[in-house]
């Protein structure tokens, strides 16, 4: 009669083969409970890489749509500004066809003059509008109050910014003026106190009017034609800069989706291959214990009658 004794290398290999079937039961139960297919490097190299590669995409990606959300809100609060200061521009050029109107009274031109005095207070206080803590109109000097009254109510207005334009990166490679400088916007082409100087418009209408100066009121209203135009240049400008940086949100938050798809696509466990792996692993694990211990009872003693 001849024994069969289970050798050494017989049990070795069943050792090894059992400590990778639980070395992958632990990285399936892994992938379950987490819901990502790859957790660690080793898990899959080539995916991790690529991983980390659209990680770090999206998050330079979030980075300019940050900077981009930050330029809008400058720029609207410039849009904003625009508005009014061009319904109160609108509003001094009636007011002066009214100032020339041969049926006014002398309390009539009085209540005129009046209603210009109101607008350019109206005028200087959004001259110096501020968004997020800083003063729109003020160039660079974002923490300077730009514009002065030195001489209220018809004296000369001081401009305390500079003409400096600011500028964020909402691409590599792009970048967004968000400012429109002060004495750009209100001093115009020709600067304080030229026929393009809005301040210096309102003061000549409202000294017209006080002094029943019908030459002065004409060119007040002459200036404040040309003056309308180059603020609704520039508020197109600014709707110019918004629309762009609308469209590259757009595409940056577009570019960004994709990119998380396919993250989540090389990252997400596949729960019905996962969980059917780990049943067949559990049976692979049962069914080489159950050999082992079949096989290492067969010892000399079991063969003895």
């Amino acid at each position: 009669m001849s024994v069969r004794m289970p050798t050494t290398n017989n049990n070795r290999q069943a050792l090894l083969d059992l400590q990778r079937t639980q070395e992958q039961l632990a990285v399936d139960s892994t992938r379950i409970s987490t819901g990502n297919r790859i957790n660690s490097p080793g898990d899959d190299p080539t995916g991790s890489a690529l991983i980390l590669d659209f990680t770090n995409s999206i998050q330079a990606n979030t980075h300019f749509l940050q900077q981009a959300t930050a330029a809008d809100s400058m720029l609207q609060s410039a849009s904003d500004a625009f508005t009014s200061i061009i319904g109160e521009v609108n509003n001094l050029q009636v007011l002066a066809q009214q100032g020339l109107s041969s049926a006014n009274t002398p309390d009539g031109i009085a209540a005129l003059a009046a209603q210009v005095q109101a607008s350019r207070s109206n005028l200087l206080s959004l001259a110096n509008t501020q968004s997020q803590g800083k003063y729109v109109f003020a160039g660079t000097q974002t923490t300077t109050v730009p514009f002065t009254d030195t001489a209220p109510p018809a004296g000369a207005v001081t401009y305390s910014g500079d003409s400096g334009t600011i500028s964020l990166g909402v691409t590599p490679t792009t970048s967004v003026v968000t400012n429109v400088p002060g004495n750009t916007l209100f001093f115009g082409a020709g600067g304080q106190g030229s026929s393009t100087d809005l301040f210096q418009a309102v003061n000549d209408l409202y000294n017209g009017l006080s002094t029943n100066n019908a030459a002065l009121v004409q060119t007040a209203t002459t200036n404040l034609s040309g003056i309308m135009s180059n603020l609704y240049q520039q508020q197109a400008t600014v709707g110019g800069r918004q629309s762009g940086l609308a469209d590259l949100q757009t595409t940056i938050s577009g570019v960004n989706l994709s990119l998380q798809g396919v993250q989540n696509s090389l990252q997400g466990t596949d729960y019905a291959q996962t969980i059917s792996e780990y049943s067949n692993l559990n049976t692979v694990q049962s069914a080489t214990l159950s050999t082992m211990a079949k096989n290492n009872n067969n010892n000399l003693f079991n063969y003895l009658t």
